[in-house]
This record gives structure tokens, C-alpha cells and sequence, in this order.
């Protein structure tokens, strides 16, 4: 088998394993949007109904293994066609080039960070340690019992909002998921981090 091919290949595992490795969207969406409970609650009920893929009420180890191969399968599939330039089903030696230079130029733009480099590498990484399958899929979500179920989901996540909503005015703004996260910066700058 022409060894470009297992190069690009491993390359496209190597990267599927980063996708993974990244958190679900999160129930309480973007650091910058404002957020209710009644919002918080809708989407953790959106994100559950796509989770539990055989609708019997509890998202499962299984569940979330299947999920897990199924994007990863994916991610592989657009990585190949990402190199595929020309749709032929195969990846040349001057495609993986032209795809090689064209992620160094973007790196470069971005300062020369990379995913180790920056932010997002960091979120990987802390995401990754949570759990072999992930922040939101790993051993905690799913306790002894090997499930979690939408009520469980909806308590942790309404919960976490609690933390945030520090005026107690039902919503979670910009300026207290600000707070929020340098408290948490201070506390892992001192060794005590929590989740929240």
C-alpha cells in the first residue's frame, strides 16, 4: 500500500482523536450570549434527545461509545476529503503538500499557534484528562448506575447556572461568566479547581 496513503491516514486517526477529545456544545452556550434557565433547560433536553439514541431515557456508556466511533468516522471522512483536492478517492504526494503548506501558512498567521500552543489546546487537553470519553461523556456524567438521564443532565446543568447567576435574576450574563471564570482562573492558580 503506498505509504502516502498510511501517512494521511494516520494523520486523519491522529486528528479524528482531537475531535473527539473536544467538548459536546455546551448547555450554556456562547461566553458571550446572555442565557435563562428556561433556555438552559431547552437545550439540555435538545442535546439529551440527540444522545439517547434508542429513546428510553438514559444516555448510556454504550451510547456515548457508539456516538464517540460514529464522529470519529466522520471527522476521518472529512479529513480525507480535505485532502482529496481533486475528489479522485486518493491523496497524491502534491496534495498532502499543498495541504501541508497551506495549514503551516495558517499557523503562521496565527502567530505560529498551533492547538498545543494556545487556548484551545489547553481546553483539549483539560478535556481529554477528564475522561476517555471527554468532559461531558466521561466517568462522572455517568456514576456507578452507567447512565444519566435527562432529569440528572437538567439538575447538573441548572445547578451550574445557580453558581453563575449571581444577582439570582434568572438569567447568566457576559459580565458574570466573566467573574465566574477568573474566580476559577484564581483557583486554579492556587491548586483548588473545582468544577463550575
Amino acid at each position: 500500500m503506498n505509504s502516502l496513503f498510511l501517512l494521511a491516514s494516520a494523520a486523519a486517526v491522529a486528528a479524528a482523536g482531537v475531535a473527539v477529545a473536544q467538548p459536546a456544545r455546551h448547555p450554556m452556550g456562547s461566553h458571550d450570549a446572555e442565557i435563562t434557565r428556561q433556555q438552559v433547560i431547552e437545550r439540555v433536553d435538545r442535546h439529551f434527545q440527540q444522545m439517547d439514541a434508542n429513546n428510553d431515557g438514559r444516555f448510556t456508556r454504550e451510547e456515548a461509545g457508539a456516538q464517540r466511533e460514529r464522529m470519529r468516522g466522520e471527522h476521518m471522512q472529512r479529513a480525507f476529503a480535505r485532502l482529496d483536492a481533486n475528489n479522485d478517492g486518493s491523496i497524491s504526494r502534491e496534495e498532502f503538500s499543498q495541504h501541508r503548506a497551506g495549514r503551516a501558512e495558517r499557523r503562521a498567521g496565527r502567530g505560529g499557534e498551533g492547538m498545543r500552543g494556545g487556548h484551545a489546546g489547553g481546553r483539549m487537553m483539560r478535556h481529554h484528562r477528564a475522561g476517555p470519553e471527554g468532559h461531558m461523556m466521561g466517568g462522572r456524567l455517568f456514576g456507578e448506575q452507567g447512565f444519566v438521564t435527562r432529569e440528572q443532565m437538567r439538575e447538573r446543568a441548572l445547578a451550574r447556572f445557580d453558581r453563575l447567576d449571581a444577582d439570582r435574576n434568572g438569567t447568566v450574563t457576559a459580565e458574570e461568566r466573566r467573574a465566574a471564570r477568573e474566580r476559577r482562573r484564581g483557583r486554579m492558580h492556587d491548586g483548588t479547581e473545582s468544577d463550575g
